[in-house]
């Protein structure tokens, strides 16, 4: 009987050592994944923030070749005079003319009769 009571404390101490290297590998994969999660979380607002950025300056880029084709610059010119590609220029100023159509119209500020300013939409 003394001989069965050691090798299951020996079995024991095998699954005790076993648990322990399989807790040290599930302990060094959750800090691995951990990592890994806050590498990407701030990697993708690094993102979003270069992309709105990206996106405000192609505005500019768009509203500024529109002030070229208002003043009746072809486009074919401004590809020249600005060194941006045809396919570029007119995506750009498509971009601009859809945020046109898609601004809800500005209300124009109304004239009193005696000259003053009220706005259109005020309520009196």
């Amino acid at each position: 009987m003394g001989r069965n009571a050691t090798r299951a404390q020996q079995a024991k101490a095998r699954v005790r050592e076993a648990r322990l290297v399989l807790l040290a590998d599930r302990q060094a994969q959750d800090e691995r994944i951990e990592a890994a999660t806050v590498r990407t979380v701030l990697a993708w607002q690094d993102l979003t923030t270069a992309q709105a950025r990206l996106d405000a300056a192609e505005r500019r880029v768009g509203d500024a070749l529109a002030e070229l084709g208002k003043e009746k610059v072809p486009v074919a010119q401004m590809v020249t005079l600005t060194g941006i590609g045809k396919p570029q220029c007119a995506r750009l100023l498509r971009l601009t003319a859809a945020e046109a159509d898609a601004a809800p119209p500005r209300s124009e500020p109304a004239v009193d009769g005696d000259g003053r300013g009220q706005r259109a939409d005020a309520t009196r």
